[in-house]
């Protein structure tokens, strides 16, 4: 019982927090007409510049030019066959480079796996629940 109760006021504080948290003011919020027109034409635009930007800085980037030629692509010739895409194509790669892993392996995965599990069972010793770390002290032994 006495172990319900702790547990119980545990996630009582917990839950506090996050709505203490919440409640906080963000900020203010700024709003001002503008014409339909405009926002077609400007998001359209500019959308497709900065995709095109995007896709551009990428192949511009020296491993990326380096995996082109092991590959065997020209990389001048790739280059000039993106500034041909339309903007519909361009969006699609530049969506496809924002889903892509920056460089994360199997090893890197592996490790935040473990730090994750290690967190929940120190959490859930720390809480009573388990005992699987004897550096965490138990009041109750």
């Amino acid at each position: 019982m006495t172990r319900f109760l702790r547990f119980s006021r545990a996630i009582a504080l917990t839950m506090t927090l996050v709505l203490l948290i919440g409640s906080l003011p963000l900020g203010v919020a700024q709003a001002a007409l503008i014409t339909t027109d405009r926002v077609i034409g400007d998001q359209a635009g500019d959308d497709a510049q900065h995709e095109r930007r995007k896709v551009d800085a990428f192949l511009q980037r020296q491993d990326v030019r380096d995996q082109m030629v092991a590959f065997g692509v020209d990389p001048q010739e790739a280059q000039t066959r993106v500034a041909s895409l339309s903007d519909r194509e361009i969006r699609q790669i530049a969506g496809q480079i924002d889903r892509l892993p920056a460089g994360q392996g199997v090893f890197v995965a592996l490790i935040g796996a473990a730090v994750f599990v290690f967190v929940i069972l120190l959490i859930t010793d720390l809480l009573g629940l388990t005992h699987v770390f004897p550096f965490v002290r138990h009041p109750t032994r």
